[in-house]
């Protein structure tokens, strides 16, 4: 009887994996960001409400808060196609060098024709100084991302380290 050649069983296949989609954040949702918008302008009315603080002074720093708001819920809900480094060099240096440079020019402007007397002695240092920077900052970074989007600048700038 001849020997018939032994047959190994096929290996079964491995089944693959499904993709599974990633978990939707909630911050990447539009409604989260206004609605943590409108509850931090509510508490901070009831805030400065009760312990008596001007109304200019709380309208002035809630729209610093409005403003980084607004901006991070944008930087979340706006997808980009540049990686995650790049993006953040971007608003990086925007917020650095343009924010800086506009808030710079603010003060010295506002300081050579009297205006910032006025201001500081109706408002308080604080009050004009760190909204003021933190606004201006958060332009500086919305600017450098748009600057970002640039498909031209990103290939001057990057096109050596590709």
């Amino acid at each position: 009887m001849p020997k018939s050649p032994k047959t190994r069983p096929k290996p079964k296949l491995k089944t693959q994996r499904k993709t599974q989609p990633e978990p939707v954040s909630i911050t990447t949702k539009k409604s989260y960001w206004i609605a943590l918008t409108l509850i931090i302008i509510v508490a901070a009315s009831v805030y400065a409400y009760t312990m008596n603080i001007a109304l200019l002074n709380i309208a002035i720093l809630m729209v610093a808060i409005v403003v980084l708001i607004g901006f991070i819920g944008y930087i979340r809900v706006t997808p980009s196609s540049m990686p995650t480094t790049r993006r953040a060099t971007f608003i990086f240096v925007g917020a650095s060098v343009i924010g800086f440079s506009i808030w710079a020019a603010i003060v010295l402007v506002s300081n050579a024709t009297g205006f910032m007397l006025q201001i500081v002695s109706s408002l308080g240092d604080q009050f004009f100084i760190v909204p003021s920077l933190v606004i201006c900052l958060t332009v500086g970074a919305f600017i450098g991302d748009l600057i970002g989007k640039n498909n031209k600048v990103q290939a001057y700038l990057f096109s050596k380290l590709d």
